[in-house]
């Protein structure tokens, strides 16, 4: 009996897995990020947006799983850390904002890319 049902749990944790994983959630928008200081950009971290509490709020999902949240200031001209001891740095030029947050730097469009949605 108990031999079964270690082979059930088996099958259970393998089929998790399996289905269900990241291709079954929607992406968000790619952009360029430069994560733990690495001296170059790479278009591999996804963006996504939200609004929480009438405020302009990105999630911005590092490759290995880490993300980082942001809020837009009230000005609309900064994204903010919006949790953690990090502040950042940050400029809205050109239509995109620029961040330095702790290690990691992010080039993230104002505006959602239409082909994203």
């Amino acid at each position: 009996m108990r031999r079964s049902a270690a082979i059930l749990l088996a099958l259970a944790a393998s089929a998790c897995g399996q289905a269900g994983g990241d291709e079954l959630l929607p992406k968000g928008e790619t952009v360029l990020c430069s994560l733990g200081g690495a001296r170059d950009f790479k278009a591999e971290c996804q963006l996504d947006r939200s609004v929480v509490e009438g405020a302009q709020v990105f999630i911005v999902r590092h490759p290995d799983g880490a993300f980082r949240r942001l809020e837009v200031s009230e000005d609309g001209q900064n994204l903010l850390a919006a949790d953690g001891a990090d502040q950042t740095q940050s400029a809205l030029k050109e239509g995109r904002y620029e961040v330095i947050l702790g290690p990691d730097r992010y080039v993230i469009p104002a505006e959602a890319d239409a082909a994203a949605q």
